[in-house]
């Protein structure tokens, strides 16, 4: 008898209005647009719209099973379609940081090309890998940079030690004990700050 009540409220649940579906796409492609899916993976976008517009095609007609069923399959790939956005955006974000030093990391663009074609392909978990990849390789080729910067200028502070206060020398050994520990980024604010301080 149990099992036969639990059939009955499971048709009863699959027959009912699928409101929180429907909610939870619009959700999942709100967030997938604010992160620009349809700039970066617009064939996957295509399709997670044209399955919301079928579920709300299927809830007008009262179908609230099948509505229930896109709706949950358009979630899904708009998450994909966030998910992947986010991969490309991070990778083209950093080599565009690289790029600013005057550097092209070759091995890392190639990688965020390839993503970029997977991603047309619709291959979520391809994109994501390689666009991750080229993230962590560009982030290498960033750290390098700032640390090539960084060591001219400490050089360069170094030729006019006379001219520093002490909190300025304070500065620029920070800025070299960064730099021997290979930390580009704080290498790089911390000898800018000092030049900023005593001009060029």
């Amino acid at each position: 008898l149990s099992v036969i009540v639990f059939f009955i409220l499971a048709a009863i649940g699959c027959a009912s209005i699928p409101t929180q579906e429907m909610s939870d796409a619009r959700q999942a492609i709100n967030a997938a647009r604010e992160v620009k899916a349809d700039y970066y993976v617009p064939t996957l976008w295509a399709s997670v719209q044209k399955k919301l517009a079928q579920a709300e095609i299927d809830l007008e007609a009262g179908q609230f099973f099948q509505a229930r069923l896109v709706a949950t399959l358009a979630k899904k790939q708009a998450v994909n379609a966030h998910n992947v956005a986010i991969a490309i955006s991070r990778a083209t974000s950093i080599l565009q940081a690289v790029t600013a030093f005057g550097y092209s990391p070759i091995y890392a663009r190639t990688l965020l090309e390839k993503a970029q074609a997977a991603a047309r392909q619709g291959d979520v978990d391809q994109t994501i890998a390689f666009a991750n990849d080229a993230y962590l390789q560009g982030k290498l080729a960033l750290n390098q940079a700032q640390l090539e910067q960084a060591k001219i200028l400490i050089d360069k502070a170094k030729a006019r030690l006379a001219e520093l206060s002490p909190n300025e020398l304070v500065i620029l050994n920070s800025a070299e004990a960064a730099y021997q520990n290979e930390e580009g980024k704080p290498a790089n604010d911390l000898i800018n700050r000092l030049f900023d301080s005593i001009g060029n």
